[in-house]
């Protein structure tokens, strides 16, 4: 019996002490098991922990023939339930205690004996932890150290001080998007003034001022800061409409409508789907305002058209159904 299956049952025992292992076994250098929920980080430290304290122990182990049912009952784990018959082992052979899973007599005075490399989905809510042991386990803490060093050359700090500057960086890179993001907006906005005057009137009686335009390559933000200003800045009822390309296979659209644009009846959720669909995409949103996406750039022209078209008929159709109503 292998020293890594001996630690696969130590792995296995540390997860039924937590009550959350559906089924462990040994795969090569590692141990795996799989989890009903995701191990917290506090938990892959405890588990280490209580392994690793099993080892140091130096626990002996003594081999007892008995039933399957038991040995059961005396607390062994029937990982492989499938393989044993009427006799079984309660613990095994050709190990002497604990203290000899570890890579060499020395090891366990350097570093630890198993380490748990984390939790992962591998499908719907079924979790799978992974953990190395003996010389596994040395590779894996080797290659972790050598990451650490080349981390530590590049921020130019020790160790101890890695995650102090990584958060300082995180910080700067935030604030620097966040004065990126404003300086967009306003450019974005200050281009929409430019814009208002293209606002066209539509309808007959009761007019309402619509505007479809592209504005390039401007991110969904700026977009959405744009529009915000349109519908602001025109007289009610009016009816905005813009599309952009921030990447080159990226669409952005945003539909902005006026109280009484909404009031009769036209909704800017409805009305942008249909229009994000012919850029491969879709979207949705409130009555009076609504985002769209989508992931062909080269249709945005023509969809774009397609909702200046569309605005036309859709306004007249509501403005005849509302004067129906008022007639009846």
């Amino acid at each position: 019996m292998s020293r890594n299956l001996w630690v696969t049952y130590l792995f296995i025992r540390a997860l039924s002490r937590k009550g959350v292992v559906e089924v462990g076994k040994e795969v090569e250098a590692a141990v795996d098991a799989n989890l009903r929920q995701r191990a917290k980080e506090k938990e892959l430290v405890e588990i280490e922990e209580l392994i690793n304290g099993w080892i140091g122990d130096a626990t002996l182990l003594q081999t007892k023939v008995m039933p399957l049912a038991d040995a059961k009952r005396a607390g062994a784990i029937a990982m492989f339930g499938e393989k044993y018959g009427e006799q079984s082992m309660a613990s095994g052979a050709q190990v002497s205690d604990t203290s000899t899973l570890v890579h060499s007599p020395s090891a366990l005075k350097t570093v630890q004996c198993t380490c748990c490399r984390g939790s992962r989905c591998i499908h719907g809510a079924m979790w799978r932890i992974e953990a190395v042991a003996g010389d596994a386990f040395i590779e894996y803490v080797n290659a972790r150290d050598n990451h650490m060093r080349q981390l530590c050359s590049t921020l130019k700090v020790k160790a101890e001080e890695v995650t102090t500057r990584v958060e300082a960086l995180l910080e700067e890179l935030r604030m620097t998007r966040n004065e990126v993001s404003a300086v967009r907006a306003k450019a974005a906005v200050y281009k929409a003034s430019v814009m208002a005057g293209n606002a066209f009137p539509v309808g007959t009686s009761k007019k309402i001022r619509v505007l479809v335009e592209s504005m390039d390559d401007i991110d969904a933000d700026s977009l959405k800061s744009a529009a915000e200003y349109l519908i602001d800045t025109l007289q009610d009822p009016a009816a905005v409409i813009l599309g952009s390309c921030p990447s080159e296979e990226k669409v952005s659209l945003v539909a902005a409508f006026t109280p009484g644009v909404v009031d009769l009846g036209i909704q800017a959720g409805k009305f942008i789907g249909p229009i994000a669909k012919l850029c491969g995409g879709g979207g949705g949103g409130r009555p009076n305002f609504a985002q769209a996406g989508g992931r062909k750039p080269e249709n945005l022209s023509g969809a774009l058209e397609k909702a200046r078209e569309s605005l036309l008929p859709f306004y007249l159709k509501k403005q005849a159904e509302i004067s129906y109503s008022l007639l009846a």
